[in-house]
């Protein structure tokens, strides 16, 4: 069947994964390893991502969980967020090319992303998500992949049927949730990812 919607995750496929320099630059403000940094991050990261935390809060705990609460101030958290959103923020330019070049034939666009309020309001304000007929960020929806719902709502939003759209994802557990509801999808990982994106899109693009 052909593809009338594609589903774009942002972190891994429109971007590239999270910048290992500007996670050891947050390690370094708070003068922490960064192995201890990162499991401090990741431990609220979901909840924080399913927007249960605000920014704020999300920070506050990972100071707690380094026990560096002292350190705590407007300007050290709003440097860290700076840090963290650069982190995320080196783009797959071939992919967001590849990506209106689709739209541009007529087929409808998402963005679907596991995401914070910080990076979304970065995305928008600079009008990284102009091209996208439906934008979905977990923290705005108040749940996360790989949960069913939020692959429905896309849809919904997209006015698709599962087997109408493409789904680009570089988690697997994501991948397996949105194929078991019917969506054709790609596991977008390792050096010829791109290549397969473009290859499945071929009928609807341009060489």
């Amino acid at each position: 069947m052909s593809i009338e919607a594609l589903i774009l995750d942002y972190g891994g496929v429109l971007s590239f994964p999270q910048s290992h320099d500007r996670v050891a630059a947050m390690a370094k403000l708070l003068g922490s390893p960064v192995d201890e940094f990162e499991r401090a991050y990741h431990e609220y990261r979901d909840e924080y991502d399913a927007g249960v935390y605000a920014p704020v809060e999300y920070w506050e705990r990972v100071l707690a969980r380094l026990a560096r609460e002292h350190l705590a101030s407007p300007s050290l958290t709003a440097a860290l967020i700076e840090e963290d959103i650069a982190s995320w923020s080196d783009f797959r330019e071939n992919v967001w090319a590849l990506a209106k070049e689709f739209h541009a034939k007529g087929a409808r666009l998402a963005f679907l992303s596991n995401n914070v309020p910080p990076l979304m309001e970065r995305l928008r304000d600079r009008g990284r998500l102009a091209p996208f007929d439906v934008v979905m960020a977990s923290c705005e929806l108040g749940f996360c992949k790989p949960d069913p719902r939020i692959y429905r709502v896309c849809l919904e939003a997209l006015r698709v049927r599962p087997t109408e759209a493409l789904l680009v994802d570089d988690t697997p557990v994501n991948v397996d949730a949105a194929s078991a509801l019917g969506i054709e999808s790609l596991l977008f990982e390792g050096d010829d990812a791109f290549e397969r994106l473009r290859w499945r899109l071929a009928p609807h693009v341009p060489d």
